[in-house]
């Protein structure tokens, strides 16, 4: 009687647990947005972003830099997804970065450009990242594509809108899509224990779907290795600009700065020794700008010192010109003498030791002169030269007489 009892104890318990089970809803798999990629409707679709200040980045993982930051209830565009990351096209605010050299800007338009090259990369902008340090690309585009200007030039690159193909990055934590992708919660029935026999069958246990997407981790995001290779490439591109310019225009600080990092870093060893290579490289070009600039100063000097010795030159040969006319040069000194038959005074010409050259006497309109403001001062006097016995030296006759240093 006892162990009958206690078999009916057990069949109730069994019957009330088994009916309790049966009434929980079944599992579903979570909603995409919270982490998931379950169930997203047909790509491309419309999303809502779902907090403040979240990052749209350049690419799929928080290695990545940030590009525009997007508010609570902004809407993008999904166009795919990689690990826990949609990847969505632009949204407002969003920008990209291009090398002026390969672009040369309509003259008709100046927010119109076209490329020049092929296989020109567009780097994802970032207010917070220098075009330099851009590392992201975008896209490739090439001869004659067209792209919009911004208006903004900055170390070497046009500011541009992004063109066609070009994609950035959020994480689906903070996204949601707007269609409703969670299907409706479906009541299993209870087991009837008419069709189960006398020992209730319980409901079999749905296990929840395991998600199809992953959170990211450090194996998945692009080894450092990588991520100096693209520094490395954008670098090469910046020393290629500065190469195509003059000699004396090139400048290379910034670049060298910017190599040095690489080469330090122990965990890239290609990208290092590629970027040491490139530093001995602009070491040389260093080295060539300031021969070129040791040389334009000795140049610079020694046009100066010729023509110093340029403008001595001609004044001395102005010198020697001036006084091929001059009979005599010295200093005029009054002289005793007079000539009675033709009332002419004569005068004398004394060198630097104050010694009779010869004598003097003026001529034509030198002799009506007024020769008092001359006296003892060097002059040359224009005329003919000739012995005087009667002076007992050589006579000037001068018909003019001209202040001399």
């Amino acid at each position: 009687m006892e162990s009958c009892l206690k078999l009916a104890v057990i069949f109730l318990v069994v019957g009330v647990c088994t009916i309790g089970y049966a009434e929980q809803p079944a599992s579903f798999p979570q909603p995409a947005g919270e982490g998931n990629d379950v169930n997203l409707p047909a790509m491309p679709f419309m999303a809502e972003i779902t907090g403040n200040d979240v990052y749209v980045r350049s690419g799929p993982g928080t290695n990545y830099y940030y590009c525009v930051k997007l508010q609570k209830g902004d809407k993008v565009k999904v166009v795919g997804s990689k690990f826990s990351w949609w990847q969505i096209t632009p949204p407002t605010g969003s920008y990209a970065w291009i090398s002026r050299q390969y672009v040369e800007t309509d003259p008709q338009n100046s927010s119109m450009g076209v490329v020049i090259g092929e296989g020109v990369r567009v780097y994802a902008g970032s207010d917070e990242v220098q075009p330099m340090h851009s590392t992201t690309p975008l896209v490739k585009l090439n001869k004659d594509d067209k792209v919009t200007l911004l208006g903004e030039e900055k170390e070497g690159y046009y500011k541009i809108s992004p063109p066609e193909g070009a994609y950035l990055w959020v994480s689906n934590q903070h996204v949601r899509p707007l269609a409703s992708l969670v299907p409706p919660v479906q009541q299993m029935p209870a087991a009837s224990p008419a069709a189960s026999g006398p020992f209730p069958t319980p409901a079999p246990k749905v296990e929840p779907k395991a998600p199809s997407t992953i959170e990211p981790n450090t194996s998945m995001q692009p080894p450092v290795e990588d991520t100096r290779t693209k520094e490395l490439n954008l670098l090469m591109e910046h020393l290629e600009a500065e190469q195509a310019k003059p000699l004396e225009q090139q400048k290379y600080d910034g670049l060298k700065k910017a190599l040095e990092i690489i080469a330090n870093d122990k965990q890239s060893l290609i990208a290092s020794r590629k970027a040491q290579n490139l530093i001995k490289t602009i070491e040389r070009y260093e080295l060539a700008q300031e021969v070129a600039k040791t040389t334009a100063a000795q140049d610079e000097q020694f046009g100066k010192t010729s023509q110093r010795i340029e403008a001595a030159r001609k004044e001395k040969l102005s010198q020697i010109e001036d006084r091929f006319i001059f009979a005599v040069i010295g200093r005029l000194k009054e002289s005793s003498i007079f000539s009675e038959t033709r009332g002419l005074k004569y005068y004398r010409i004394v060198d630097d030791e104050d010694k009779t050259v010869c004598y003097a006497r003026p001529a034509g309109e030198a002799a009506h002169k007024d020769l008092s403001g001359l006296i003892d001062k060097k002059v040359g006097l224009v005329g003919t030269i000739e012995a005087s016995t009667e002076l007992g030296g050589a006579l000037v006759e001068f018909t003019n007489l001209i202040e001399v240093q």
